[in-house]
């Protein structure tokens, strides 16, 4: 059985122009994303639309996941939905190889991915853009105290009695001199 994210592309190939959409829903598993914020038995959901040129393909779209992990400051639970984006151009031939601008002035390049077997798999594409797409240090909100560093209290829902003082280590010696200058200074 073909995989669903292998696509036949032979038809766009031979119609500059024409458009086709690639709807798949695949289980993460298929990905092997090796990652434990996104849960194996979950949804992977693609939505990419080719559309053909002279050259090639290109391939435009996203892909979404639920993903769960812990708040950077206070350790809760916080979960979410990464929706990965997919820009890629596809040409048959070689490997990916850069293709110089036009203009002396620019060095723009542009890659371009092969097409083997008048197939695209985008078993590896998906992967990248959803585990880019996920965050790598989420809060639960954007105003999250986090944690007391000195009692460890969460702060968001509790108040201590912990003194937190912050001094520049840099002023110390200035700090010291301090009880010294109020007795003299007139």
């Amino acid at each position: 059985m073909a995989s669903a994210l292998v696509v036949n592309v032979l038809d766009l190939l031979r119609r500059p122009g024409a458009k086709k959409a690639v709807t798949v829903v695949a289980k993460a598993d298929v990905f092997d994303f090796a990652d434990s914020r996104i849960n194996i038995g979950s949804d992977v959901e693609i939505d990419i639309e080719l559309e053909s040129s002279v050259s090639g393909l290109v391939a435009s779209g996203g892909a979404q996941v639920a993903w769960a992990s812990m708040c950077r400051r206070c350790l809760r639970p916080v979960e979410g939905v990464a929706d990965g984006e997919i820009d890629e151009v596809f040409a048959r031939g070689m490997p990916a190889r850069p293709v110089a601008a036009a203009s002396e002035h620019t060095s723009l390049e542009t890659e371009t991915e092969p097409i083997v077997g008048d197939q695209i798999d985008f078993t590896l594409l998906v992967r990248e853009a959803v585990l880019l797409a996920v965050p790598d240090a989420p809060l639960c909100r954007t105003d999250c105290p986090g944690l007391c560093p000195q009692c460890g209290a969460d702060r968001a829902s509790t108040t201590c009695s912990c003194v937190v003082e912050t001094r520049d280590p840099r002023w110390a010696a200035l700090d010291a001199l301090r009880g010294q200058l109020d007795d003299t200074v007139e």
